[in-house]
């Protein structure tokens, strides 16, 4: 009879334990799915940024100087490239676009440029030569850079600000003219917020396969050529205060 017992307490704790793991495994089946949901919403979340952002956006030639190609043809004013172009530029050149009617791009002379404005963070792929930007209309996007200019030896990132960039093979100058800019070179190393209501620029240069950062004075752009970028959008800038 003990023995008996025994083996229907035993067959109890059998069941129990059937019972307790099944449990578990309902719960975590239910919860596991939660995460993964949560993870695929961010990703489509993601992913639907761009089409709804980019179906908006517009890109118009306003200011002509020199000689200009865009995608290999000279471009006359009121022109609109389309969302992926190049630009290229000869001595004393420059080219203005305005990008969603409140953001001014200048490329600057002996220039070559690349820019993507079909992705959710509008790029800039920037050979050489100069570009200065005055951002006060871009899309927001969370934890991320909404404007992007990459050189051979660094990386600046915004999210609305005025700002400088000039690069040539070697070296790469960003300034953030009036705002915040976030910098780092192409290495992953140096990375750098800069703040600034009146020019605050750091120098990246390639050494072999290392690449140093230093503080830089005011150089290829003065606070004219910012302004008068500006006044493509109709903004004046405010140099006592930063723009963020």
């Amino acid at each position: 009879m003990a023995k008996f017992s025994s083996i229907r307490l035993w067959g109890s704790t059998v069941a129990g334990m059937v019972l307790l793991l099944a449990v578990l495994a309902v719960s975590c089946s239910r919860s596991a799915p939660v995460a993964d949901t949560a993870r695929a919403a961010e990703t489509v979340a993601d992913a639907k940024i761009s089409p709804a952002q980019t179906s908006q956006r517009s890109i118009e030639v306003v200011y002509i100087q020199g000689e200009v190609q865009i995608n290999g043809a000279a471009p006359e004013l009121g022109d609109k490239p389309g969302l992926t172009f190049s630009i290229r530029t000869g001595a004393d050149a420059r080219c203005d676009l305005v990008f969603n009617n409140g953001n001014a791009i200048s490329v600057g002379q002996n220039a070559i440029a690349a820019l993507d404005f079909a992705s959710p963070t509008a790029q800039v792929n920037l050979e050489r030569g100069s570009l200065s930007s005055v951002m006060k209309k871009l899309e927001t996007l969370v934890n991320k850079d909404s404007f992007v200019v990459q050189t051979e030896t660094a990386v600046a990132g915004v999210r609305g600000t005025s700002f400088c960039v000039w690069t040539n093979e070697e070296s790469s100058y960003i300034c953030a003219c009036n705002g915040i800019v976030r910098t780092i070179d192409n290495a992953g190393g140096n990375e750098q917020l800069i703040e600034a209501a009146h020019h605050s620029a750091r120098m990246y240069t390639r050494s072999g396969s290392a690449i140093t950062m230093e503080t830089a004075g005011m150089q290829f752009h003065t606070d004219e050529l910012l302004q008068s970028v500006a006044s493509r959008i109709g903004y004046t800038i405010d140099w006592e205060h930063i723009d963020g």
